[in-house]
């Protein structure tokens, strides 16, 4: 850690400085990247030719002089941030228990810096007969007070702005994803719009901007009416606001610096008359969606490569830095589009899949190392805005009452922007209550974002200076109050509005877990007391160390549905943990984790009012998409078809599989709290209600141990491949793991230990690149099973096989429709399918069973429906090829019929009596001593003592009625038969 965050100093050090102002070749490059309009880029080119045609002059040695300061002064970056993170360390040491949020005390002490340089009070200090010059520190503050307002951009922004995203909880983000919108867009184009009026307002009433016109008025309003993310988030941290209204406040500040940063260009650009040629609309959607598929491309490349990697913190860590910073600098240097929604994207796509995809060993540290980079970011930057707003604002007496006109203003139009949109937010994802919208109105700060982008109107010499002035002094202003009033006052309003009371429930649940704390670390203490080497200790001075006592028992009734649901959101957050901590063990698969955990977080998202139990059936896993459908009947796309099918039940077992040990841990998560409620205190819920939780967690587990056991008996490939995997992870963590106990018992040194830990996790990796494969039987093995195949002759074994084609389905999909002319035959080979007509269940279908060949043979409708009861998978061949091969081997015709007389028959029989009677086992048992027979050739088929079911062709009674296939034919009757009829017979008996 120490080592890395080395080398982030440096680097921030490096760019420093080689970008000490606004006159450098490095600040050009920046104004190139979309921030400034090309003619700025060109104007300060100009000045530099101009400026180094100067220093070339013979006889002129400022060139030499500048080049001797700019080499003396290279120190000053680094210097300032020394400085910066030693008062940021004694802020969060000393002032860790001041009311003021730390990033506003970091903003007071950068306003007093930058005001006593500028006073002159950092020069020569005389103390008694001593002096002291501590004139480099003034030189650091120099350097701070004019830094190129694009080292905000550039430098602080992708580190702060990553780290937000990558914390942000994203099922929580997509439901709050609406609204941030609503407030990103629309929202700021409403709050500059009245931010504008406001503005012309003052001036029609001739309190000030006499100046000023409307397009610098609107962009004024761009500028002050976005929130920004690095106050935003840096405060955010330290509130205790819910997560969805954090959430919310903070998808809007990373939002809407993509319609901030292109409406000022807009306006910038109308103003000093360079306006671009596409329209603004056509520009925010190049702007912002850009910024995005920059950040989706740079997200792709990091997930890929941090997938080859295993536990390598340094690899992993330095490939998510170089992705922000790269996903940032190519958005705004080489696009010109916004590299703050391009990390914003970025950080989303690593707190997705991406969360997954590096290594669970590293993922903690890689959280901590993005704190601390945060930190330092925010560090620096709040020191550098307090000393910049000192050093450049030009206060007067009138800009001071305009100050205070336009901090009224700025919040009048957001209370109205958001009272425009409220009766969206309202219905939107999670929903906005009143007094949550009290909180966006008075929590919208502003902060380095709008001073980046004052400073860079100060250096717009095509706009008067008093403008100029006056811009910067109003920007810096509202960025100051709204973190000294609004920031240090929203916890107040939290309070007020009661939005950080803790709920009656959760303090039940608190004061028993500090009871149950103080009876075990009072037993603890006991047991010590025996201990002979501690004899001598005073008791009474470690009894002081003990948890406090509960003095006030919680008062006030709590309704036993709250208290349930308490205990519930406990248990979720339990089953929630589980899956993350099975993912670290390797015992569980990243796509299965992700969706075992997008489950839940909608359970929890109900509050606990709703059973453990009322969740989505695993088998929602088994639906196959619309596309699989289509793609499994493409010749060249079928394999990826059943590939994508076969991992989709492989996740689904491992997800049923997490499921299950999820469960049992809940299960000892609800025995400890019933030990915990052993002592008859009625704070606690009742044993009754804790028997309810746990019958809600076994109908989850039973559920989930039914699925698992269903889908072995379908698939026993799967199973047995699936099931390989986790004993081979299992070998290596327990390898893994006696190593670490042999290096702590001392019988390893460290060095000998890292390599046996790196031949386990090279195995590891293996394991997780290249996992026991899922074939499936090939289909040439698979039919050699099917009775009405084996008598073929190699050339029509090889026609019909070759014909074949692997299909799969869903749970719930149906293969055949009553009724309709489905085209094809099916021959089942894994999974179970339920035969119906109508509503009524019928008959279920197995592996080696065939369905489609009463239509394939006789062209007549279905009679019943298949449906998928599992997963299935089947050989299907359509009816055409299928009729055709009949067409060409008689052995087919005959072996075909006699495997599919038995369905016939059956289906025929039981409708007449007395067979409707009969047991549908009884029936099928009967009907398996019957033949097929063809008729003579004078048409007869004697049918004495026989029953008889017409197949194909047609019978003629003798009174000359006709009969088509198939028909029902009466035993004793004469009939006589057309030459290509079939007809099945079997002599009457009484089964049994």
């Amino acid at each position: 850690m120490q080592v890395i965050m080395v080398l982030l100093i440096t680097g921030f050090s490096m760019v420093f400085a080689g970008t000490g102002n606004l006159s450098t070749e490095s600040a050009d490059n920046n104004y190139e990247a979309g921030i400034a309009p090309e003619w700025y880029v060109a104007d300060i080119q100009e000045g530099h030719n101009a400026i180094e045609q100067q220093a070339d002059t013979p006889g002129d040695d400022s060139h030499e002089n500048g080049h001797k300061e700019e080499h003396e002064g290279d120190m000053t970056p680094l210097l300032f941030i020394v400085i910066a993170l030693i008062i940021g360390a004694a802020t969060r040491h000393w002032l860790r228990r001041s009311p003021l949020p730390y990033t506003v005390t970091l903003l007071i002490i950068g306003l007093a810096l930058g005001a006593m340089n500028r006073l002159g009070w950092l020069g020569l200090i005389h103390i008694g007969n001593f002096s002291f010059n501590i004139d480099f520190i003034g030189k650091t503050i120099d350097w701070a007070g004019d830094i190129d307002p694009h080292l905000i951009l550039f430098v602080f922004l992708p580190t702060l702005i990553f780290e937000a995203a990558y914390a942000l909880d994203l099922h929580t983000f997509k439901k709050t994803s609406a609204n941030a919108f609503l407030l990103a867009v629309p929202g700021i184009v409403i709050a500059l719009l009245l931010t504008g009026v406001f503005v012309m307002l003052i001036r029609a009433l001739g309190w000030g901007f006499g100046a000023w016109g409307w397009t610098m008025a609107f962009l004024f309003g761009s500028v002050v009416s976005a929130t920004d993310p690095v106050a935003v988030v840096s405060l955010l941290k330290e509130l205790g606001a819910s997560k969805k209204l954090g959430t919310l406040i903070e998808g809007e500040s990373m939002l809407n610096d993509g319609t901030a940063i292109v409406l000022f260009m807009v306006f910038l650009a109308v103003l000093t008359g360079e306006g671009s040629d596409s329209s603004p609309v056509i520009q925010f959607l190049k702007v912002g969606l850009g910024g995005m598929l920059i950040g989706l491309f740079f997200g792709w490349v990091a997930i890929g490569w941090v997938k080859k990697v295993f536990n390598d913190a340094m690899i992993e860590i330095t490939v998510l830095i170089a992705a922000a910073y790269i996903t940032f600098y190519v958005a705004e240097h080489f696009f010109h589009v916004s590299g703050v929604l391009g990390v914003v994207t970025l950080g989303l796509v690593m707190a997705g899949v991406g969360k997954t995809r590096i290594s669970p060993e590293v993922s903690h540290f890689l959280h901590e190392f993005w704190e601390l980079a945060a930190f330092i970011a925010n560090t620096l930057i709040f020191l550098i805005v307090g000393v910049v707003i000192a050093n450049q604002a030009k206060v007067t007496v009138n800009n001071l009452v305009l100050l205070l006109l336009v901090y009224i203003g700025v919040h009048i139009a957001r209370a109205l922007m958001i009272a425009v949109l409220y009766p969206f937010m309202r219905k939107a994802g999670y929903g906005l209550s009143v007094k949550n919208s009290y909180v966006l109105w008075w929590g919208a700060l502003r902060g380095a974002i709008a001073l980046a982008l004052a400073l860079i109107i100060s250096a717009e010499e095509t706009i008067p200076q008093e403008i100029r002035d006056q811009f910067l002094f109003l920007t810096a202003g509202l960025v100051t109050l709204t973190l000294l009033v609004n920031a240090t006052t929203i916890k107040a309003l939290l309070n007020k509005l009661g939005l950080m009371k803790v709920a009656p429930a959760k303090l039940m649940m608190l004061d028993s877990a500090n009871r149950f704390l103080r009876q075990s670390s009072e037993t603890a203490l006991q047991k010590s007391r025996k201990d002979r080497f501690l004899s001598r200790a005073n008791w009474d001075k470690v009894s002081e160390y003990l948890p406090e006592e509960s003095i006030s028992r919680i008062r006030e009734e709590i309704k036993i549905e709250t208290a349930i649901a308490e205990t519930r959101m406990r248990i979720l957050e339990k089953e929630k943990s589980s899956y993350w901590s099975q993912f670290n063990e390797g015992m569980l698969g990243p796509v299965a984790v992700r969706k075992l955990t997008e489950a839940i977080n909608e359970i929890i998202d109900e509050g606990g009012l709703i059973s453990l139990s009322q969740r989505k059936d695993l088998e929602q896993e088994w639906r196959t998409p619309r596309l699989l459908k289509r793609l499994q009947s493409m010749p060249l796309l079928g394999k990826a078809a059943q590939r994508f099918f076969l991992d989709r039940l492989a996740v689904s077992y491992d997800s049923a599989r997490g499921f299950v040990v999820a469960q049992e841990e809940s299960l000892k998560l609800l025995e400890n709290m019933s030990i915990s409620t052993g002592d008859g205190d009625t704070s606690e819920i009742t044993h009754d209600e804790l028997e309810m939780l746990e019958s809600e967690i076994n109908e989850n587990r039973i559920h989930g141990l039914t699925f698992l056991r269903n889908l072995r008996n379908s698939y026993p490939e799967i199973y047995s491949a699936v099931t390989t995997r986790y004993a081979i992870r299992t070998v290596l963590n327990h390898e893994r793991k006696t190593i670490e106990k042999l290096l702590n018992k001392g019988r390893l040194d460290s060095g000998e230990a890292e390599k046996m830990i790196s031949r386990v996790e090279e195995k590891m990796k293996i394991l997780v690149d290249s996992p026991p494969s899922l074939e499936l039987p090939k289909t040439d093995d698979l039919l050699k099973e099917v009775p009405w195949l084996k008598n073929l002759n190699r050339r029509e074994w090889n026609k019909v096989v070759n014909a074949f084609q692997n299909r799969s389905f869903a749970i719930g999909e149906i293969l055949v429709r009553e009724e309709s002319l489905d085209d094809g035959l099916f021959i089942i080979m894994h999974g179970h399918v339920t035969v119906s007509i109508g509503t009524q269940k019928i008959d279920l279908q197995g592996p080696g069973s065939v369905i489609g060949e009463m239509m394939v043979l006789t062209g007549l409708p279905r009679t019943a429906t298949a449906t998928a009861d599992t997963p299935v998978s089947a050989l299907w061949i359509s009816s055409s090829r299928m009729r055709q091969a009949l067409k060409e081997s008689e052995v087919l015709t005959e072996e075909l019929w006699k495997c599919s007389c038995n369905r016939f028959a059956e289906n025929i029989l039981s409708k007449q009596e007395p067979y409707n009677e009969w047991h549908k086992r009884e029936l099928r048992q009967w009907l398996e001593n019957g033949e097929i027979v063809r008729p003579t050739p004078d048409g007869r088929v004697s049918l004495e003592n026989r029953v008889g079911i017409l197949l194909s062709g047609q019978a003629f009674a003798d009174d000359g009625t006709g009969l088509d296939y198939p028909s029902f034919l009466h035993p004793g009757r004469r009939y006589s038969f057309s030459s290509d009829a079939r007809i099945y017979t079997r002599e009457i008996t009484i089964p049994g």
